[in-house]
């Protein structure tokens, strides 16, 4: 048991740090919690979650160390990733391009009261975090250095996922309730299509930096 409870404190540290940076997950909550509110945010918070916990049982199966160690499986799911995000930056561009016609307004309530109905936040986060490369590097390459010598490294590879994912749904939560405060300005339209357009550029700008690094 010795040297647990340091490894668990310098880890939670580290992913905390890790967590708060910008990318595409907190991208995503935003966007979520502008579209459809708060309760959707909650949801995408949950996405990104269970995803680190799937991060964390592949790394643990030993599943995401084929991504380390074949180049060619690591620049397919890269590329795979890139597309993904590529398509959230063209949907959000296209939002933002498209001219408001009669009605408009009152088809995107309908169109938000089905999203709050559907697990539309949760799924479009989960994908986000299962399409990220930097995650599966991450959980093979950082993640095992915490690891105490003489403990099991299946079980403390979970331990770790699992206090990451709780450290990023508390996070993105705190990031999901103040936009979703702040919605009843952000849903104007002209400030609504300003935002679809720097989500949008912000969504091509990681396609962009995933695919080229």
């Amino acid at each position: 048991m010795n040297g647990i409870p340091e490894a668990i404190g310098a880890y939670a540290i580290a992913a905390a740090l890790l967590t708060m940076l910008p990318g595409p997950d907190t991208a995503i909550v935003l966007v979520t919690a502008i579209n459809a509110g708060r309760a959707a945010a909650v949801r995408a918070a949950l996405g990104i979650g269970v995803g680190l916990l799937m991060w964390g049982t592949a790394a643990g199966l030993g599943l995401a160390a084929m991504l380390r160690a074949s180049a060619e499986v690591y620049t397919v799911f890269k590329f795979a990733c890139a597309a993904y995000l590529l398509w959230l930056g063209f949907t959000s561009l296209r939002a933002a391009l498209r001219r408001r016609r009669n009605g408009a307004a009152a088809h995107d309530e309908v169109d938000v009261k089905r999203r709050l109905r559907l697990p539309w936040g949760f799924r479009q986060a989960l994908l986000t975090a299962m399409l990220n490369p930097k995650l599966g590097v991450f959980f093979v390459a950082f993640l095992p250095q915490f690891i105490p010598p003489g403990t099991s490294a299946f079980g403390m590879t979970m331990l770790f996922s699992a206090i990451q994912a709780t450290e990023a749904i508390i996070w993105f939560l705190v990031i999901g309730s103040l936009a979703g405060m702040a919605r009843s300005w952000l849903s104007r339209p002209r400030v609504r299509r300003a935002m679809a357009g720097v989500t949008g550029t912000i969504f091509v700008f990681f396609a962009a930096r995933v695919a080229t690094e």
